[in-house]
């Protein structure tokens, strides 16, 4: 991804693309572009932003990317139009398979994940559904003051939620939201920990700007590895956690130039100037050696 894109698709309102990107000072920024649906995950859609975010996986000239949506709406989940198509086709004899109905929000979410660079889900208005899952997959969340967050999916019968918003809000609050098929206000919203920043609406765009920027200049490579470190250390004893983190303080120390250039920073007493340089190599294993 080099200068400013807007990859092909489904054309949205006014024929600009279901999903808009652009890259500014290391800042990729992926806007859901789908204003008549509120920004609902069409096939479409989906298809093109696990693409994007695999692009902006590999792509040196990336150090954050920003997930947002157009026109007051982040993301009002799955298409139901097309969802119902995609079910219909299932019956009583139909075996149970994870992949039935081919849920492409699931690829988007492990690809925010898995991503090695910060993502932040920018949130301007409603999210419900899966995208609500995918705004908790994100590394921080900023939102606005007139954000609404939700499940809503227990209204028309089905279940979700259950995975990504638990491990933000705590499965007793997560059970909470789906049950009541409520939209959460955005001071709740950041009372409850669901957003990590709320800004007043006329101070969103800059203050979206200023945290991505914070965050390109800072030294990715080492955060790309604290979230492969952060998933792999989840559920684990504490002792085998601890000697993975270790392994990896020593894995970022060895591969990751930021790491030193901080070091000498510090030492030096000035700003440190960090590149995001650096690629993962074999994970380690928890006893502190190579798999």
């Amino acid at each position: 991804m080099t200068g400013t894109t807007t990859p092909g698709g489904g054309p949205a309102e006014g024929g600009e693309p279901e999903l808009v990107e652009t890259l500014d000072g290391g800042v990729a920024t992926l806007r859901l572009n789908r204003p008549a649906r509120r920004n609902a995950l069409s096939r479409g859609l989906a298809v093109l932003l696990v693409d994007a975010l695999r692009r902006c996986g590999r792509d040196p000239e990336v150090r954050v990317v920003v997930l947002t949506g157009t026109a007051g709406a982040f993301c009002a989940g799955d298409e139901l139009d097309e969802r119902a198509e995609s079910l219909a086709a299932v019956g009583p004899d139909t075996p149970v398979d994870p992949h039935t109905g081919d849920l492409l929000y699931l690829r988007i979410c492990e690809q925010i994940v898995q991503l090695p660079k910060p993502v932040i889900a920018a949130v301007d208005g409603a999210a419900a559904g899966a995208g609500t899952e995918i705004l908790c997959a994100a590394d921080l969340r900023i939102a606005s003051d007139r954000t609404r967050i939700g499940s809503c999916v227990v209204k028309v019968g089905h279940l979700g939620n259950a995975v990504m918003l638990p491990r933000v809000v705590g499965p007793a609050r997560a059970t909470e939201i789906y049950l009541s098929g409520r939209l959460v206000g955005a001071e709740e919203a950041a009372r409850i920990g669901l957003v990590d920043h709320l800004v007043e609406q006329a101070e969103f765009p800059a203050a979206v700007a200023k945290l991505a920027g914070r965050l390109a200049a800072g030294p990715t490579a080492t955060i790309g590895l604290y979230k492969e470190l952060r998933e792999r250390a989840a559920g684990v004893p504490v002792a085998q956690g601890l000697r993975l983190q270790d392994a990896y303080h020593l894995r970022t120390h060895l591969e990751v130039p930021d790491s030193a250039e901080g070091l000498a920073a510090y030492v030096a007493g000035r700003v440190p100037r960090f590149t995001g340089a650096g690629g993962p190599g074999a994970a380690p294993t928890a006893d502190g050696g190579q798999p």
